[in-house]
């Protein structure tokens, strides 16, 4: 077969499983008559790239360094690509989909990696960089809470901070003029070691999607990650807020059940401290339910739309931000900063296969802690209707 001809059938298979109604004898066939393809599409493409640098050595367009080393490459003369690289992208995404690599990538190592500069991620299962960030913009596009904390990323170490408690003595007060304070301040801190806890997600596909074209397979695995893997963290840290916030004083319900009204917003504001970047979450159903419409004491709206991007309007100037990982019927206010996420490791993907259920398995992981480190910066608003 011709390397044209090759080209077709590999097309006219694919055609076959996307349109579906196959039996599981019927995809195991195909699937074998791929790999028998591919073996015959990569021999025609080595004899072609052997017979174009010899053409272009006897030309004097090239010297013999230039011509492509057949595998195996000695260890010492092996390319090592960085993640980032459309090489280690293309690799790692055939890896994960179970195909064979073409003699460029096997004799190149594309899919080795050394990790020593690759903080938080580790082996073969490091995620191209070009589908790591896009899972992170799609989880923080997705769920605000995770983009707006103090996230340190990919640090691979457990991390100490110290948690503000109170002011013991010395805080500002009224002194006679030239005289000096009567107490030094004296703030309380308590150390917090963040370790990191465990997310995994797992997904499935069957055999007969796997057969998928790379570009699409690594849209559908990102998409797939970032969805259920930010609702994870975004969970963790809406979480972590309400076991640390001082919920003595600042947790709130409104003074008319299944309504907010500005006094509600303004005791909820009055008792926040160390809050500077003070911002309003809330789920969409909360928000367009209770928030839109809410009036000053005169009865004019109080809630100004607004086109800045992630941010559904403001409430006396602080931003309302979507977060459907809180439950309905609550509104958190406060200063994200004042939340630190240590991300240990970074998104990781693993892959297997079961041949009992014909299905491939691939499972995110990722190892993530936060805290709260001003207990005040936070309060809850409980419109329980």
């Amino acid at each position: 077969m011709t390397l044209e001809q090759i080209l077709a059938r590999l097309g006219e298979i694919r055609s076959a499983l996307d349109a579906g109604n196959l039996t599981d004898e019927q995809i195991t066939a195909f699937k074998n008559e791929i790999t028998s393809l591919e073996a015959r599409k990569m021999a025609i493409e080595a004899m072609q790239t052997r017979s174009m640098n010899a053409q272009l050595l006897n030309n004097g367009q090239a010297t013999p360094a230039a011509v492509f080393a057949p595998s195996p490459v000695p260890e010492n003369t092996r390319t090592m690509y960085a993640y980032d690289s459309e090489e280690y992208r293309t690799a790692w995404l055939k890896h994960m989909l179970y195909m064979p690599l073409t003699a460029e990538e096997e004799a190149r190592t594309a899919f080795v990696h050394t990790t020593g500069t690759t903080s938080g991620q580790t082996g073969g299962n490091v995620v191209p960089k070009r589908m790591l960030d896009r899972i992170f913009s799609l989880i923080e596009e997705e769920h605000s809470i995770v983009e707006d904390i103090d996230m340190l990323r990919d640090t691979g170490v457990a991390i100490e901070i110290p948690i503000h408690t109170e002011i013991a003595a010395g805080d500002a007060g009224t002194v006679a003029e030239g005289a000096a304070p009567s107490d030094d301040e004296k703030n309380v801190f308590a150390k917090v070691t963040l370790s990191g806890k465990d997310f995994s997600k797992t997904i499935e596909i069957s055999y007969a999607l796997g057969i998928m074209s790379i570009d699409a397979f690594e849209q559908y695995l990102t998409n797939e990650l970032a969805e259920r893997m930010g609702a994870a963290l975004a969970a963790d840290v809406i979480s972590q807020i309400g076991t640390d916030y001082y919920s003595t004083g600042n947790d709130l319900d409104v003074a008319t059940s299944g309504k907010i009204t500005w006094t509600d917003l303004t005791n909820a504001l009055s008792v926040l401290k160390n809050a500077k970047n003070i911002k309003i979450y809330a789920s969409q159903t909360t928000i367009y339910k209770y928030i839109v419409g809410m009036v000053d004491t005169t009865g004019r709206p109080i809630f100004q739309q607004t086109a800045n991007e992630g941010i559904r309007g403001t409430l006396m100037g602080f931003p309302v931000r979507k977060e459907d990982g809180i439950t309905d019927d609550i509104v958190w206010i406060g200063d994200p900063t004042k939340v630190t996420g240590n991300m240990i490791q970074g998104i990781m993907v693993e892959s297997d296969r079961d041949i009992k259920k014909h299905v491939l398995i691939y499972s995110g992981y990722a190892r993530f802690e936060c805290k709260l480190k001003a207990p005040k910066a936070f309060a809850k608003l409980d419109v329980t209707p």
